[in-house]
């Protein structure tokens, strides 16, 4: 297992292709292992035994998870001799985080959140001005230091909304303006990913689009859906998300590995709401058909994992397979721009089987008319994370063309419909694949 100042990673071929376990790196992603013993267990609040040592005020931090650094504010409170806290993280727009327990012995500060599976342990400076720690969470450590901050309130252009989308609730970040002229950015996450995911470039996406970034039921802070978790039960969800939250039509779709085919079943269900998509390196129906016939070694393993996961996490690998199918069928709409970023630089994939992931990619981008792919040289999986400004980038010029494009009219878009269903016709008769009329 990798150190926590990494994101997870657990790649799952067969029926997966490949997915990413996005978790215990990540403030905000519940992990599904604590690593606390019942001797962690602190209580609800602790009484301060320094009453010479004083940890009360706002302290600011960065939590580097490697790929991913997420600013943490904290904020302590002392009354009557007891303390308590709450935890901000201005990068995924989420404030007042509960603190489970906090306690200032001596010189030793500590506390707890249990609805993350962490728990911060750190010494104060002489002058009290700097906490030195670390912060545990899914059995792994890494370093976190506080420095003292005069901001009693942390602002930031991301608010959270739970919205109830048919007997369970997805949670919502969302930033920006709705504007007439700009459509609003989605953004769906990997396998077992969010909100989290996004958190280096959302903020700035916000700057110049409305953008929402969510949990898919039974992820984070979302609740369990009905089954089964295909990509037509989730797109379904979404739209409804999107409506009650009062995001508005079009979207410009971003998609990040598994969230690629999501995005594509998205497009195809609701073709007269998309105004452009961007697939970050996404995963393929055509891979997984190469890895059924190349399973890795380990696969087992991974599995195993799998069947230890959160009960929304195991919901979405078993419907894999027919969110893979689902994807097929799918067709991107026609004449909206579309970018593919792949990246090169993933050392957690064995040398053959990346080589075949970004081919798979290639060979679907070229089969969009128009279609645009970007060569991320210095990235592993999560480009969005570690070169964070090519994905900004790629959506800004998306959502600048989609400005500038008319909807289809009800005509037009009648003589596209009939206009493909002549194409696929005349490919089952022998006609030639590559074309371009096709495009999944």
């Amino acid at each position: 297992m990798r150190k926590l100042n990494q994101v997870r990673r657990a790649i799952i071929f067969a029926c997966l292709g490949l997915t990413f376990l996005f978790g215990a790196g990540n403030v905000g992603v519940a992990a599904y292992e604590t690593g606390l013993d019942s001797g962690d267990r602190l209580s609800i609040q602790q009484r301060d035994d320094s009453s010479a040592r004083k940890v009360e005020g706002s302290w600011e931090g960065t939590l580097d998870a490697g790929t991913a650094k997420l600013r943490l504010v904290l904020h302590v409170i002392g009354k009557d001799g007891v303390l308590s806290a709450t935890l901000d993280s201005p990068d995924q727009g989420a404030t007042d985080l509960p603190i489970d327990s906090i306690s200032l012995s001596e010189t030793s500060v500590r506390f707890e959140m249990k609805s993350l599976f962490a728990v911060y342990e750190g010494k104060l400076t002489k002058d009290d001005s700097q906490i030195d720690g670390v912060w545990k969470q899914a059995g792994q450590t890494f370093a976190l230091v506080f420095k003292r901050s005069g901001q009693t309130a942390t602002e930031s252009l991301l608010h959270l909304q739970k919205v109830d989308v048919g007997g369970h609730s997805l949670n919502l970040l969302i930033g920006g303006q709705s504007s007439t002229s700009a459509p609003a950015v989605v953004l769906e996450g990997g396998f077992g990913a969010g909100i989290a995911s996004w958190s280096r470039v959302q903020a700035e996406i916000a700057k110049f689009a409305q953008v929402i970034s969510y949990d898919r039921a039974g992820l984070g802070q979302s609740e369990l859906g009905p089954k089964p978790r295909s990509a037509k039960q989730i797109a379904l969800e979404l739209h409804i998300a999107l409506q009650k939250a009062g995001i508005k039509a079009p979207y410009v779709l971003v998609g990040h590995s598994l969230g690629g085919p999501l995005i594509r079943v998205f497009a195809g269900m609701y073709p007269n709401e998309v105004a452009g998509m961007i697939l970050i390196d996404p995963a393929q129906e055509t891979f997984d058909e190469w890895t059924k016939i190349h399973p890795p070694p380990g696969f087992k393993d991974e599995e195993a994992k799998i069947a230890k996961a959160p009960q929304g996490l195991r919901d979405e690998y078993a419907a894999i397979g027919e969110t893979y199918e689902q994807a097929r069928t799918a067709r991107v709409p026609p004449g909206i721009p579309v970018t593919l970023l792949t990246a090169m630089q993933d050392q957690g994939m064995p040398a053959e089987a990346r080589r075949v992931w970004a081919e798979k990619q290639k060979e679907w981008i070229d089969k969009v008319p128009g279609g645009k792919r970007i060569v991320a040289e210095k990235s592993g999986h999560f480009i969005q994370l570690q070169e964070p400004e090519l994905v900004i980038n790629a959506i800004k010029e998306v959502v600048e063309k989609a400005r500038g494009r008319k909807p289809l009219g009800p005509r037009l878009r009648e003589f596209d419909r009939r206009r493909n269903t002549t194409l696929t016709t005349y490919r089952q008769c022998g006609g030639p694949e590559n074309d371009g009329s096709m495009y999944n």
